[in-house]
């Protein structure tokens, strides 16, 4: 069999060899570490902390996973994407997809719920989530429940193939809105318990970048 053979897999979309596999791991890698550079440069510290935020959001969906569609990591992308901005929330959302997927599983599956999640850090970044460094309850609310439906329709893409037409993707959409509504609760549920205590952990994450930041240029000048 061809090391890039795909084989369909039911609704988990092609399955990927392990070449393959490795490429795209490489591709996103990539892509999230380009989002993290880009502009401008950020320091190791800011870089290290939002890894140990990678880390603790992909322990908790490793953890939840059983749970059918419950998606700790959306909610916690709106948060980081509105704190951190549109691209340190992309490359947060790239580096868990990945992370996680490499215990749950690995797949095609992994490049749109990177992208999917990636979607939501953008819109968190754009929707003022955090006004005066204070978090938007009801606003965190409404986003979290429509941005379920937002990431489960774009790793939806991934099933699409020859044999797909418009009236069978509908119907595999139409069969899987109960798994988008325990998603969409999941995420309500996460913003109303947690949603204020993640955003103030990154806000303390930002405290203490700046903080370092400010040592450093005050190192140069006394230098």
């Amino acid at each position: 069999m061809a090391c890039i053979m795909f084989q369909a897999l039911g609704t988990h979309g092609p399955v990927l060899s392990p070449t393959t596999s490795l490429f795209l791991d490489i591709v996103l890698l990539v892509a999230a570490f380009w989002l993290l550079a880009t502009p401008s440069k950020k320091s190791l510290g800011d870089t290290l902390l939002l890894l140990t935020l990678v880390l603790a959001v992909s322990a908790v969906r490793v953890l939840m996973q059983p749970l059918p569609n419950i998606q700790p990591v959306t909610v916690a992308a709106l948060i980081v994407g509105a704190q951190l901005g549109a691209r340190r929330g992309a490359a947060f959302a790239i580096l868990v997809a990945m992370i996680s997927n490499a215990i749950i599983g690995n797949g095609w599956w992994t490049i749109f719920q990177a992208i999917g999640w990636a979607s939501v850090a953008l819109i968190g970044s754009k929707i003022a989530l955090v006004v005066d460094g204070e978090i938007q309850r009801n606003r965190l609310f409404i986003a979290a429940i429509a941005s379920a439906f937002v990431f489960d329709f774009i790793v939806s893409l991934s099933i699409i193939d020859s044999s797909f037409n418009i009236v069978t993707f509908l119907t595999y959409l139409a069969h899987g809105i109960p798994y988008d509504m325990l998603h969409a609760l999941g995420n309500l549920t996460f913003a109303v318990w947690f949603g204020s205590w993640f955003a103030d952990v990154v806000a303390e994450d930002i405290v203490v970048e700046e903080i370092g930041l400010a040592t450093v240029e005050s190192s140069i000048q006394r230098a």
